[in-house]
């Protein structure tokens, strides 16, 4: 298989800071010379540096040979979550994950195994191996990539064209953006031309029908021929998540006739309004550092933002929010903070935002810019504190859904018929989010426990209303009750609970077998001498058998396993810790050979004892542990050789 150089970074610690440098001379394979999909899996990890992929969302700090970082999977504020350059894996000590490259992917994006591989082996520049017509799809895929990179590069050539990019370059310095967000967003210009595009370097590269494809020129309604779609505007690349460019987005210039001030792409194979966020690649560390995404309307406002220094602003191009932008963002954020300007935060938007919080798992809350400012002005008037004020005074959805309702109560009067009418609405509006799909039980009971409060109407009179309101689609089958709430706030209820686990200390039967399942995890190698003298059932304990079982079958199906490769395959938390555990051990004792030789003699004399497990146990006494927690111990005290 022909093979080619390919160059991938490699992270080093500077202080506290992580650097990346380029590492060169990794040999990836073509993965287009067959359609062995475990070839492709082991050509994307040897690619990927686990330590770059994590950094890219992980604030990630050296210690000693690892890195160590907050877990992005679960709330603390201690760093438990260790990254392993040499092994390739990450382990989180608090919650249990670990795994390799995909594993982490898998997790993070909350996608399937064949996705999170897909979208590993793309950022490498690798494309998955596909039957039949797939090869097709995915080259018209690729040249669409192609094309748009091209684009951007020939846009951002024609804003520095002393000439063609004056009046551009001029606008660009009216809204104060400064030389640093146009390098960094790429923007470009357009010249106001019918075949700018065409008759340059892009049209020269591709075929107009592709450029059609893209978006990127029209077919003229008249006569044979195509004309540019984007004409005397600034241009904004719009770049998914791993900052390929997939459309454009153009502000028109000043003194243009066109009525459109905002215009984006097409809808393209790359490109869909409906799951895109302009800045997202850019926004992504610092949201995942916040736990927040902050979503405005403009993308001079997300250009702004990044300037002062507030990075996790994107924006939704100017479309309702989607399920599909909730999913995308939701990968990152725990909180998504939707900033309307004052005079756009109508009914619609926020009916719709209120339905996303019922249904999605996270927290969206809204807040409002002052009349006729836009979030761009308003930082350059207040700067990032005064703008991070309006983003931390924002109410959730439900709140400030009611806060319409109530102004519209004073304007009405506070007659009770307007606030009938306002309780209509509001049930009604809630009916509709419910009916379109699955809704939180513990935020359906927020919803009716809030309007009570406010109405002074029961929670049970709600219900009712709520069930006279006729509304299409699937109804709430779990019941709101106080149960649910406590097992959602982590308070004790009544239902059955797992007992919390109560460590104790290991038998020297359990330490034995933790020590040789170490081994044989840190070298796979010495596995063809331990299956000649042991059978799976020498591992007495449970989990230690598991593990076992699953280690044998991996030898005898696939070969020696990769400790980062085989920490992907366990489905099983337990699993994954006992497996670091195991292995972080007996790497600290440092000589393995010992500890392999001393674990190995004492399960083995134990199997031929030819004793049930338990009757094994307990035939153990004091001496026998004491006399492996010595010899360990004994180990332990030794200078480690391979470590000096």
């Amino acid at each position: 298989m022909a093979g080619r150089v390919r160059l991938q970074s490699r992270c080093v610690a500077i202080g506290s800071a992580l650097v990346f440098f380029p590492k060169v001379g990794a040999v990836v394979a073509s993965s287009n010379a067959g359609n062995d999909l475990g070839e492709f899996k082991s050509q994307v990890l040897a690619a990927v540096d686990i330590v770059v992929l994590i950094g890219q969302s992980v604030a990630l700090k050296r210690r000693g040979k690892d890195y160590v970082g907050l877990c992005p999977f679960h709330s603390e504020k201690t760093p438990s979550f260790q990254v392993s350059p040499a092994k390739q894996f990450f382990y989180c000590y608090g919650c249990k994950a670990g795994g390799d490259a995909i594993s982490f992917v898998k997790k993070r994006d909350r996608v399937e195994f064949i996705d999170a591989l897909r979208t590993l082996g793309e950022s490498v520049g690798l494309e998955m191996p596909k039957a039949g017509g797939g090869n097709q799809k995915s080259g018209e895929r690729q040249a669409l990539l192609e094309m748009h990179s091209a684009a951007g590069a020939f846009f951002q050539r024609l804003l520095e064209h002393p000439q063609h990019g004056a009046a551009a370059r001029e606008y660009l310095q009216t809204r104060r953006i400064d030389a640093e967000s146009v390098t960094r967003f790429q923007i470009g210009f357009a010249a106001n031309a019918w075949d700018g595009l065409l008759r340059g370097p892009v049209g020269r590269k591709f075929a107009p029908q592709q450029l059609r494809d893209g978006g990127l020129v029209k077919e003229r309604e008249k006569g044979a021929g195509f004309y540019d779609t984007f004409r005397n505007r600034l241009m904004f690349p719009i770049r998914d998540e791993n900052s390929r460019v997939i459309a454009f987005g153009g502000r028109v210039m000043p003194g243009s006739e066109d009525p459109a001030k905002y215009l984006n792409s097409p809808e393209t194979p790359l490109f869909s309004k409906s799951r895109s966020i302009f800045g997202i690649d850019l926004a992504r560390q610092k949201i995942v550092e916040r736990r927040t995404a902050v979503v405005v309307e403009g993308y001079t406002d997300v250009v702004m933002a990044h300037q002062f220094g507030v990075a996790n602003v994107v924006s939704i191009l100017g479309t309702a929010m989607t399920e599909q932008h909730v999913n995308l963002l939701r990968r990152f954020a725990d909180k998504i903070v939707l900033l309307f300007d004052a005079d756009t935060a109508g009914d619609t938007a926020v009916d719709r935002a209120v339905g996303l919080f019922l249904t999605q798992p996270v927290d969206i809350a809204i807040a409002s810019m002052p009349e006729g400012v836009d979030p761009d002005e308003y930082l350059l008037e207040h700067g990032a504190a005064g703008f991070e004020k309006v983003v931390a005074g924002a109410t959730d959805a439900l709140l400030y859904k009611w806060k319409q309702l109530v102004r519209r109560f004073n304007e009405n009067g506070d007659s009770l018929t307007g606030q009938q009418k306002a309780i209509e609405e509001y049930m009604t509006m809630l009916a509709g989010a419910r009916g379109s799909g699955p809704v939180d039980a513990i935020r359906w009971g927020r919803a009716l426990a809030q309007v009570s409060r406010l109405t002074e109407i029961p929670v049970e009179q709600l219900n009712r209303r709520f069930r006279a309101v006729k509304q299409a689609g699937p109804r709430l089958s779990a019941p709101v009750d106080g149960s649910a709430h406590a097992a959602s706030a982590g308070q004790p209820n009544t239902g059955d609970q797992a007992a919390p686990k109560v460590h104790r200390a290991l038998t020297a039967q359990e330490r034995a077998e933790r020590q040789l399942l170490g081994v044989l995890l840190l070298e796979p190698k010495r596995w063809f001498s331990v299956q000649k003298s042991l059978a799976l059932t020498a591992f007495t304990d449970e989990l230690h058998h598991r593990l076992a079982e699953i280690y044998w079958t991996h030898q005898q199906d696939e070969g020696e396993p990769v400790f980062h490769e085989f920490l992907g395959l366990l489905e099983d938390d337990s699993l994954k810790e006992l497996s670091v555990a195991c292995f972080d051990e007996v790497e600290a004792l440092g000589d393995p050979e010992a500890v392999f030789n001393s674990a190995l003699n004492f399960v083995r004399e134990s199997q031929n004892r030819k004793l049930p497990a338990d009757a094994e146990r307990n035939s153990l006494g004091p001496q026998d542990d004491a006399l492996l927690l010595k010899q360990l111990s004994d180990l332990a005290r030794q200078p480690n050789l391979r470590r000096a």
